[in-house]
C-alpha cells in the first residue's frame, strides 16, 4: 500500500514525547514498516523538514541532516521529484480556491496532495488541523484522496 505523507507527520515523529500526534506518527511509521507499506512525499519535504528542525530545536546543523535522512527511512518514504506534480497541484488550487482562501491553505499543501493523488496512495496523512484536517476540507478533498491524521492512519493499518 502507498501512503501519502505530509512533512508535518515526519516532523511530529521527532517532536517531544507528549506533543500532539507524536505517538501517532511513531505508531504509523512502525505499522508501515511492519506491513511493508511505502510512503510518498513531495520534494518540498527536503525544505520543510530541515526548516522545521532548525527553527524548533537547538540541534546542530549536521545532526539536522542526519535526522532528516533517518526520518525519511523510518517512514519508508520515497521523496518524489517536484516537477511532475505541479500541473495537478495548480488544478487542485484552482478547484479548491475557496477553501484555499478561507483557511489559508498553502500552495505546498496542494503539491503534497497532488503527489499523493498521482502516486495512487490509499490516503494522505497530515497533522494540519488549521485547514487540511477540518471537516469541510476533508470532505471536499475526499473527492480525490482521504485525509487522515496520524492516529487515524495508524489505526487503519491494523
Amino acid at each position: 500500500m502507498i501512503v501519502g505523507l505530509d512533512a508535518s507527520v515526519l516532523i511530529a515523529s521527532v517532536k517531544k514525547v507528549g506533543e500532539k500526534y507524536h505517538e501517532g506518527a511513531l505508531r504509523l511509521s512502525r505499522r508501515m514498516v511492519q506491513a511493508g507499506h511505502r510512503g510518498v512525499c513531495s520534494a518540498l519535504l527536503l525544505l520543510e523538514l530541515p526548516g522545521a528542525l532548525a527553527s524548533s530545536t537547538s540541534m546542530p546543523v549536521d545532526r539536522i541532516y542526519d535526522v532528516e535522512v533517518s526520518v525519511i527511512e523510518k517512514f519508508r518514504a520515497d521523496v518524489m521529484p517536484y516537477e511532475p506534480y505541479v500541473d495537478r497541484a495548480v488544478e487542485f488550487m484552482i478547484e479548491f480556491r475557496e477553501l484555499k482562501t478561507r483557511w489559508e491553505i498553502g500552495s505546498a499543501d496542494f503539491h503534497y496532495l497532488a503527489t499523493t493523488y498521482q502516486e495512487g496512495a490509499e490516503f494522505f496523512v497530515s497533522t494540519d488541523e488549521k485547514h487540511l484536517l477540518r471537516v469541510e476540507c476533508r470532505e471536499a478533498i475526499s473527492k480525490y484522496i482521504t485525509v487522515l491524521n496520524p492516529d487515524e492512519a495508524a489505526n487503519s493499518l491494523r
